[in-house]
């Protein structure tokens, strides 16, 4: 090189900055894309008539049809420039290409942009891949049509086009409320073949030009990086560009030819789609996304062999199979060697704080068999990059459903506090721990990009502990996964200096590494709090609502349908149905469904998805009440019409049906005229709880003059348009009591204990307080509707601090700074509104509910009526609440003031409680301004504390001795509309003077919002009530010494997995199961495993769970035959069997603090 080469080679340094812009416009498609690489991007290209003839059928409405149904229409011709539309709608064109002559031998590529999404398919109805138009960064347009051309060979290809874009049809920001009237263009329709090494070069140049800004001028790689590109940039010459790219590909060639050091971190690369569910589309949308998705996945992995793609969700892969099975047997081959990962374990990624435990062990159960059946597997890692929060009873979970390993990375988002680890040990609500990698590129769609890379190393917070990481890069939340320029730039940048060692494998391998390798990683105790998306606590609350009900209604028939099997044997049981329900609940538990953060039209297809649960569960629950109270009743007189609802049953029923429901929310419908009702009926009261109760329950249906009325209570004037609501009926009601209804056992109600020894009485005192009081507690109202006094009358306890009240309706301002329905700010609490009472009277006045009556007004828009009651039986006060919600961006929260010092607050969690601040001391601390509770609120000091129920709300606040929940929301993305309208809602106060943890709370919680099942029998079915009730309040299941166990569930065994054998028994949990040393067990190898038993024939699952934080033992019994108990995992798989010692009659069940038990009973 002369001295003339050398000094413009170094003239660069001068001016870095405009070599930068320089080499930007290089790899840049805009302006000088005629000089610049993409100039010799196209040997040849070809468009118009005679080289693709285009034809289209617009679907009529927003059906969305089959390709069988397509392709039978009638197709007109079109062309390039024509719009189609609207929103959501499906447009099917049909392709007629011609090669032309000068295209011979070549490999021909297909461009076709609809500016919207699409699915490339062939003529014979293969699934070949999708497409996303548009400018946006996920464009996918491209399709390789042949490898080997011939002149003039005609191809027929059908291009079914979705009218939205890959991430729905939001107005400007993705997530507004989408524009129903948005039409598209069908931009491109061209044929094309590629100059290899332009392609091949432009791939270089990204890397080292990306390299160059993201090492920066102090890296010596980096300088070497610009060096080479702009070296690269004066070689190549668009006049002539087939010479001059292979000159700038040695150059290029070289560059990447420098290896990294041994020590250098190794990055482990992981194609992945995450496709939610469902979001700003449909659920019917994303069946057609799964399709888009992995048949153009499925092209990449033919195309590059190193290339491994990952995907979860075992709905998608079961819509897949329903609605695409060519293309689920593609899949299946690629499962099978390797290159398609089946991966996650659960039915959907489901938020992980508003369902309830069982419903977080159900999606694992249905994930982990459905894949076990269809591929074989059984997931190792729980994958879940995108959700808004992760209950501390997760690790145990895993563990027991064949878990080791936990991924995400939304921690990542927190708003306030940095997290400190990257890889650690995450240690649940029990002690159970599992091996958890956040990915510390804080992205699961990662492009690729050398800063993504990169940022793989400086983020990652353990390095001292493991020099290695994962990284997950393609298109996501609404599909695609990677493409062609994010595979190649890993390429580029897998094995070079200045870049971190990348290799493609199963995340399996790299956790197995992590473990082995990592050197005393760090732990993190309990649950991994998410500081942001609070307001999805409380977004969309009806949903929130009916899915808790759903919840209870499964467990309700569940167990009246193991019971009802066992006692009558021409009884079926409905496994298929349930499956086919719980499937459904488990759908709607999407992180982006439940949460509140969709589209409208996404409540609409959960509103008709909780229906049809309601009413298929109540069906279910009626028949088998059938059995089990009459068992030798004709079917042909059973109303199957009639369903029961919680205690409730369908607006048409009669006095002529076989029985009827004593207690109903929508009483509106049933016997108006009391007078007509029956006069000697008789009522069943069926306790579905392991513990005794005793309650009062209206008994609708029934004469007001039978003697086991106690009282007639007062109709409740609602404010909803209907003129009715599950807490406000039209109607007097009569009330009974259902007294000492023993655990798990049905009972006829007798009048002998109708009414309590202390009755409840409502009054005004004479300071002007409105004051509900029974033996237990008195509560005292001032005029403005405030809670002026709690008082537990044995121990003469105060609650409320003097000059502070309860039952503040306050109004907040909630305007966030971006995520509308996501999030709740801090700054919300600068600023507030206490609502004011504009009417307070008395309503009731015992002897078994008493009750009070009062108004808020919200604003000039909105209304709440209240009605404030306390039965005779319990020491809970209730709120029962009907809302006219009208606001733009308010948060309405109730809040109560209590006479409580502590720093921490309890809150229901799955299977457990945690314990938050009720104070600022920290930044951790503050990020906790709101939290996420089930059941339950607990502000307690030694001796005494306050309990806050609540029927259907999850946002709970606590600082200092004020505690609040969040009742509705009136955010406007990306549901305009959302929570605007009629609620009703209930919560309750129940003061205690015990120490917190208390299993007397959690009893109350859950009658609190599972009122007892009461049954009418008519007069002509008494008799043979009688005849067949021969186990009067016989216990089916009993727990004895120990009231911090509950049951989660009681149900039928799961048939054996369809798979491998070593599935069909041996348990795959990785939970090290603590028992005490005088527990007696039988171990899996020296149980004789009958034919009866591995089919799980007679089988039933009793699943149970310490609430409280201790080592007990409880003494499990059951009026069912048992031959032998089985502890199993949650996957029913048995792990050992107990062993009854010779002295007890019972089964002595040892549990761990939080832990959860499940036993399969064998029965005779």
């Amino acid at each position: 090189m002369d001295y003339n080469d050398r000094y413009h080679d170094t003239h660069f340094h001068k001016h870095q900055q405009i070599t930068k812009e320089r080499l930007g416009y290089f790899i840049d498609s805009g302006e000088w894309n005629k000089v610049n690489i993409y100039s010799a991007l196209w040997k040849y290209q070809a468009e118009g008539q005679g080289v693709i003839d285009l034809e289209v059928w617009s679907v009529p409405g927003l059906d969305r049809p089959s390709f069988k149904d397509a392709i039978s229409q009638n197709f007109v011709p079109t062309k390039v420039g024509n719009k189609f539309g609207p929103s959501w709608s499906t447009h099917w064109f049909k392709l007629t290409i011609t090669v032309p002559e000068h295209f011979d031998g070549e490999k021909i590529t297909l461009t076709f942009d609809p500016s919207c999404e699409g699915q490339i398919w062939s003529a014979d109805g293969k699934a070949l891949q999708g497409l996303t138009g548009g400018l946006e960064e996920t464009r996918r347009v491209e399709y390789l049509l042949t490898t080997n051309a011939q002149k003039n060979q005609q191809i027929i290809l059908y291009v079914e086009t979705a009218c939205n874009m890959l991430k729905g049809n939001g107005i400007g920001a993705r997530i507004n409320a989408p524009d129903e009237n948005r039409y598209f263009t069908l931009e491109t329709a061209s044929l094309g073949v590629k100059r290899h090494e332009a392609w091949q070069l432009m791939y270089d140049m990204r890397i080292i030009n990306d390299m160059s800004l993201a090492l920066g001028t102090d890296n010596p790689r980096g300088i070497s990086a610009m060096k080479t590109a702009n070296k690269v940039a004066n070689i190549f010459d668009f006049e002539n560009p087939d010479e001059s790219i292979k000159l700038c590909r040695e150059v290029t060639k070289s560059f990447f030819s420098t290896l990294p050091s041994e020590s250098a971190h190794q990055v482990t690369a992981v194609g992945n789609c995450h496709i939610d569910v469902a979001w700003m589309w449909t659920y019917a949308e994303t069946k057609r996304k799964i399709a888009r998705s992995f048949s153009t996945q499925l092209c990449l992995i033919d195309q590059f062999p190193e290339y491994k793609f990952t995907a979860s969700q075992a709905i998608q892969f079961e819509w897949l199979e329903e609605n695409y099975p060519e293309l689920f047997s593609r899949v299946l081959e690629k499962v099978k060697d390797g290159s398609f990962i089946i991966i996650g374990g659960t039915y959907v990624e489901m938020d992980c704080n508003l369902p309830n435990g069982e419903s977080m062990i159900r999606q694992f159960l249905l994930g982990q068999r459905y894949f076990a059946e269809k591929f074989g597997i059984f997931s190792r890692v729980f994958w879940l990059p995108d959700t808004f929060g992760y209950s501390a009873q997760i690790p145990q979970i895993v563990q027991e459903t064949g878990g080791e390993y936990f991924f995400t990375q939304k921690i990542s988002w927190n708003a306030f506090n940095k997290f400190p680890h990257t890889s650690f040990n995450w240690v649940g609500l029990d002690g159970s721990s599992i091996l958890t990698h956040m990915a510390p590129a804080d992205t699961y769609t990662g492009v690729s990009t050398v800063k993504e890379v990169d940022f793989s190393i400086k983020n990652n917070r353990d390095l001292a502990c493991s020099n290695t990481s994962m990284y997950l890069y393609g298109y996501g939340d609404g599909g695609g996964g990677p493409n062609e320029i994010m595979i190649e730039s890993l390429r580029r940048m897998s094995n070079t200096d200045g870049m971190p060692k990348i290799k493609h494998s199963h995340p399996n391998d790299f956790y197995d590494n992590l473990k082995n390798t990592a050197d005393s990683l760090p732990t993190w105790v309990g649950e991994l709090y998410f500081e942001f998306h609070r307001g999805t606590y409380t977004s969309q609350a009806a949903n929130k609502k009916i899915n808790r009900e759903c919840e209870f209604l499964l467990f309700s028939a569940e167990y009246l349908a193991t019971i009802t099997k066992r006692m009558s044997s021409d009884y079926e049981y409905p496994a298929d149905e349930l499956l086919r329900l719980w499937k459904l609940v488990c759908l709607n538990q999407f992180h982006d469904v439940i949460p509140g953060s969709s589209i409208a039209e996404v409540y609409k297809d959960t509103d008709l998805i909780y229906a049809d649960v309601v009413s298929s569960v109540n069906e279910i629950r009626q028949t088998a009440l059938r059995f089990l109270l009459f068992k030798n009743i004709d079917n042909h007189s059973f109303d199957s019409s009639k369903y029961l609802q919680n205690t409730s049953v369908s607006e048409s029923i009669s006095n002529s049906s076989l029985f009827i429901p004593a207690f109903r929310e929508d009483s509106h419908n049933i016997n108006k005229n009391l007078d007509s009702a029956q006069s000697n009926s008789v009522v069943v009261a069926i306790n579905e709880q392991s513990w005794p109760r005793s309650e009062v329950v209206p008994v609708y249906g029934i004469d007001k003059n039978n003697s086991l009325v106690g009282q007639v209570l007062n109709p409740r004037k609602s404010i909803s348009d209907k003129g009715f609501s599950d807490v406000a009926h039209p109607y007097s009601v009569p009330l009974t009591v259902a007294s000492n209804i023993n655990g798990h056992s049905i009972s006829k109600l007798s009048s002998e204990n109708l009414l309590p020894h202390h009755k409840t009485s409502a009054f005004i005192s004479e300071n002007g307080l409105f004051v509900l009081q029974n033996s237990n507690i008195s509560a005292s109202f001032n005029k403005n509707g405030l809670l002026e006094s709690l008082v537990d009358l044995k121990s003469q306890r105060e609650f409320v601090p003097q000059g502070q009240y309860g039952n503040m309706f306050v109004m907040y301002p909630d305007v966030p700074l971006f995520f509308d329905a996501w999030d709740v700010e801090v700054y919300h609490l600068e600023k507030s509104r206490l609502c004011r009472c504009t009417n307070i009277e008395i309503l009731d006045n015992g002897p078994l509910v008493s009750t009070i009556c009062i108004d808020i007004k919200l604003s000039e828009k909105s209304h709440i009526r209240q009605w404030v009651s306390l039965s005779a039986t319990s020491q809970t006060l209730e709120f029962n609440c009907e809302a006219n919600w009208n606001e733009d961006h308010k948060l309405l929260k109730v809040e109560f003031c209590w006479d409580i010092k502590s720093d921490n607050a309890s809150y229901e969690t799955q299977f457990g409680y945690i314990s938050r601040p009720t104070h600022t001391s920290t930044s951790w601390d503050l990020a906790k301004f709101e939290v996420c509770a089930h059941k339950y609120g607990d502000l307690s000091e030694f001796g005494a504390g306050v309990t806050l129920f609540n029927d259907s709300k999850y946002g709970y606040s606590c600082v200092g001795n004020k505690m609040g929940i969040s009742l509705l929301r009136a955010p406007k993305k990306p549901d305009p509309n959302c929570d605007i309208g009629s609620h009703t809602f209930r919560f309750g106060a129940y003061p205690h003077t015990t120490s917190f943890p208390d299993p007397r709370i959690i009893q109350e919680s859950t009658n609190f919002n599972i009122p007892l099942t009461t049954v009418l029998v008519n007069s002509n079915s008494i008799q043979q009530l009688e005849s067949n009730l021969q186990t009067n309040n016989l216990e089916f299941f009993s727990l004895k010494n120990s009231s911090s166990v509950f049951v989660s569930s009681i149900k039928n065994a799961e048939n054996p997995i369809n798979t491998t054998e070593k599935f069909e028994i041996s348990s795959i949990s990785s939970k090290k199961i603590k028992l005490p040393s005088n527990t007696t067990i039988k171990s899996l190898d020296e149980i004789n495993i009958s034919e009866p038993l591995a089919k799980r024939n007679n089988c039933v699952i009793v699943r149970l769970y310490e609430s409280c934080g201790g080592k007990v033992s409880v003494d499990f019994n059951t009026a069912l035959n048992v031959k032998s108990i089985y502890r199993c995992d949650m996957l029913e798989n048995i792990m050992f069997e107990y062993i009854k010692s010779n002295e007890s009659s019972s089964y002595i069940i040892p549990f761990n603090p939080f832990e959860i038990v499940t036993l399969l009973l064998e029965l005779n």
